[in-house]
């Protein structure tokens, strides 16, 4: 019997079980396409809370103010900061360079300027004076040279380590003494002690450059230099704006022939820009011979103007967070041990580990950024605060980079419904074994070249000089990187032979197998069915298209609900009326 429509043009009997399974299941797909559409906003957003949050907090100047220190710093003087040799023309560097630098006493127009404290541009302030910081060897740390050159010399220097560092506390010239109540002696930090003395001493900090002075496990990180790692520890001497506590300094041969290194530290200031700039340069003298230089200016903005601002992204960075937790948790407690067998399950858990890192580092530093202007007020020094604060912001920096990065892939895995993105992942996937079996033939022919060329030129090049440098250079050297003059000048014959033979390996051979592989796997993944495919296109087509026609439906339901009296007059009328006015004239006339 037909289906009879009621009056309403509704069908009188209920659907058959096929149209409700297919209306069940179309159903069920627009769920799970707007389920993952909204996953993939969510994410969107959260990676751009995240990125407004790092870049926040940085300033484009920062570039040009640390180009700027370093020149007015590294380049002036008889002796420039890279020239220095030895141990007096280090001094000679911050006499004739780093001093005059720091402390400009007149204009460009020879104007005396009010403050003493402010470098050549005439609009960096050092925050308090420079602070040099000594790592030494210990007394008695020598070694005893071959037998058969005794006749040479009776002993030689140890290479400098950690476990030989030298903490004990010292007089002038280095003499033993026992500590003093104060530990920088009575005669230094008496009443009657010159005011040079007593800065130099820095008595109110109980700092004396012959007293070891550890540092906390918050102050900093430790360096690791060419020559050695240091921590944060040593024997620390303040110069003030003359030149009398560095001849002081010279005169009681605070650097001698176990000095291993001395960090040249300070914090300037800019107030047009709002920028910290922390300066750390190091000199080591090494057993050696040798002077060796490095420095590292760091820029940054640890006092922001829109505070506000980022405490509100923070705010909704840790919401974020506490709804990933609430849900990789859920997953957790179902499948336990499914959910951590999964690879992206642990970057999921990588994400909120160092989203929550960030969050307590940075308040972290806000709380030491507040310490230092209570300690300014009470005048106390708070050099060390500042240089703590600069090392978290940096840790800080770095977690974030760290994690952008992670959420930039979990995005990428995300948007595993297109079809691109899922054969690149699949391509990944199913490359993986037969690609660490092919490095593993990489690595062996890696190491024989990083051989040859360590044991060739290790003794004339520096980028050779051992396994892990020449390591580098080698992996430089693929991608168009090298110094082909320095090789041929290290050895005429072996340099250029070997260069020619390891590109030839390299490029032509080893990387045409690599890109081999992968394209074999990527032409089989292409063409196969992607099972996280959820119609995009056609899914924004059918919303869009179920709005619009949602749209026209409202509107005419408000047209037909409207009162008579409010409807306008239509033009149509008119030829109707003109027409019964005709009829009522011929109808007269009759």
């Amino acid at each position: 019997m037909p289906k009879q429509e009621s009056l309403t043009g509704r069908l009188d009997s209920p659907p058959d079980e096929s149209t409700l399974a297919e209306q069940r299941q179309k159903s069920a797909e627009k769920r799970k396409r707007r389920a993952a559409v909204l996953e993939v906003l969510v994410f969107a957003l959260f990676i751009a809370v995240v990125m407004a949050t790092s870049y926040g907090e940085r300033s484009p100047m920062a570039f040009y103010m640390t180009q700027n220190v370093g020149r007015q710093i590294l380049e002036t003087g008889d002796v420039g900061f890279f020239e220095i040799a030895d141990i007096p023309s280090f001094w000679t560097w911050i006499t004739t360079g780093l001093m005059p630098a720091l402390h400009v006493r007149s204009w460009y127009n020879g104007r005396v300027t009010p403050d003493a404290r402010l470098l050549t541009d005439m609009v960096t302030y050092p925050l308090g004076p420079v602070q040099l910081r000594q790592v030494r060897l210990g007394p008695g740390q020598h070694c005893a040279p071959p037998d058969q050159m005794l006749n040479v010399t009776s002993r030689c220097s140890v290479p400098y380590t950690l476990s030989v560092a030298d903490t004990q506390n010292y007089s002038l010239h280095w003499v033993t003494v026992n500590t003093t109540a104060n530990g920088t002696g009575d005669t230094v930090c008496s009443s009657s002690s010159s005011q040079t003395s007593r800065e130099l001493h820095n008595c109110a900090n109980n700092v004396s450059p012959w007293r070891y002075t550890y540092a906390s496990l918050t102050d900093g990180v430790p360096y690791f230099g060419q020559h050695g790692s240091y921590i944060s520890g040593g024997y620390i001497a303040w110069l003030g704006t003359t030149d009398e506590s560095m001849s002081f300094l010279k005169r009681q041969s605070w650097l001698d022939e176990n000095s291993r290194a001395v960090f040249i530290e300070l914090i300037l200031y800019n107030p047009h820009v709002n920028l910290f700039s922390v300066v750390s340069l190091v000199v080591e003298f090494s057993n050696l011979g040798g002077v060796y230089k490095s420095s590292e200016i760091v820029t940054v903005r640890l006092i922001q103007h829109e505070v506000i601002l980022l405490l509100v992204l923070r705010g909704v960075l840790a919401l974020f967070l506490l709804y990933f937790v609430f849900r990789e948790g859920k997953s957790l407690l179902s499948r336990p041990l499914e959910y951590l067998s999964e690879f992206w399950s642990w970057v999921e858990l990588l994400v909120i580990t160092i989203g929550f890192s960030t969050l307590v580092i940075y308040f972290y530093t806000e709380s030491i950024i507040d310490e230092v202007a209570e300690q300014r007020r009470n005048g106390n020094s708070v050099f060390h605060l500042y240089k703590s604060s600069v090392s978290w912001f940096q840790i800080s920096t770095y977690l974030q980079g760290f994690l952008i990065c992670c959420a930039t892939l979990k995005f990428i895995r995300l948007l595993r419904f297109n079809s691109h993105v899922y054969a690149l992942s699949m391509t990944m996937k199913k490359s993986l074994k037969p690609l660490m079996s092919f490095m593993f033939s990489v690595a062996v022919i890696l190491f024989a070249f990083i051989l040859v060329m360590a044991l060739t030129l290790g003794s004339k090049i520096s980028d050779y000089k051992n396994l892990s440098s020449t390591l580098q250079s080698l992996l430089l050297m693929m991608l168009g990187s090298f110094d082909f003059d320095a090789l041929s000048s290290g050895h005429r014959i072996l340099g250029p032979l070997v260069f020619f033979l390891y590109q030839v390996v390299m490029q032509f051979i080893l990387l045409s197998i690599f890109m081999v592989i992968l394209f074999d796997v990527y032409e089989n993944e292409a063409h196969s069915e992607n099972p996280h495919d959820i119609g995009f296109t056609s899914y924004l087509k059918e919303t869009a298209s179920e709005a619009v026609q949602k749209s026209k439906d409202t509107s005419f339901k408000i047209e037909r609900k409207k009162p008579k009296m409010e409807r306008r007059f239509s033009t149509n009328m008119i030829p109707k009326i003109y027409s019964g006015l005709r009829h009522l004239n011929s109808d007269s006339t009759i």
